[in-house]
């Protein structure tokens, strides 16, 4: 698989050591451990109140697959289905923005991408209370949200950061770049908290 070059903020120390912070921290994690945050991650999404719990059948909910050391998607990724929502996976393709294609066993590229999606759930090693998100570094999510209607314009879906609860940082707390998309909330095996 091809990788998008690294720009230069994703090589700032800052950005450098957070990561391995946190990358380290999860790896300490046992499997008992990540399955009991993954089953309880899935709960807290579709909890009552939440902001997918209401979601209508035939909703696009865009997630991704999950790496053994990342917050767990796929107990999620089937609640959502089983509620009747259309899962989408993100796709690399060099260093394009990311392709889309449903959660289904030789699905097709969904051409729209994330046109029409409720919600946008965002792999993250960090998030913090003004909405900045660190990623792996590779910049393939913040140029695939830079197409996104701007904030607060009608379509945009709910962007949100899948995290553990000692990755959402106070407000400031992680360095924001230009280019860097803000989320408007994180979602954690407790649940979810609303940034900016």
């Amino acid at each position: 698989m091809e990788t998008a070059p690294r720009t230069a903020d994703d090589q700032a120390p800052g950005k450098a050591a957070l990561r391995a912070g946190v990358r380290a921290a999860r790896r300490a994690l046992d499997d008992d451990e990540r399955a009991a945050l993954d089953a309880a991650l899935a709960r807290a999404a579709l909890a009552d109140g939440s902001p997918l719990a209401a979601l209508a059948p035939g909703a696009v909910v865009a997630l991704y697959d999950s790496r053994p050391t990342e917050p767990g998607t796929r107990a999620l990724r089937a609640a959502l289905a089983a509620r009747g929502a259309v899962v989408v996976l993100p796709v690399v393709v060099g260093a394009a923005p990311l392709a889309w294609v449903v959660d289904a066993p030789g699905a097709p590229a969904r051409p729209e991408g994330l046109a029409g999606a409720a919600a946008v759930l965002l792999p993250a090693l960090a998030v913090d209370g003004s909405g900045s998100r660190l990623g792996q570094g590779g910049g393939h999510y913040d140029r695939t949200l830079a197409l996104l209607p701007p904030e607060g314009s009608p379509g945009r879906p709910l962007l949100a950061a899948v995290v553990r609860e000692p990755e959402v940082l106070a407000a400031g707390e992680l360095p924001r770049e230009p280019h860097d998309v803000r989320v408007d909330a994180a979602l954690t095996p407790a649940g979810w908290t609303a940034l900016r």
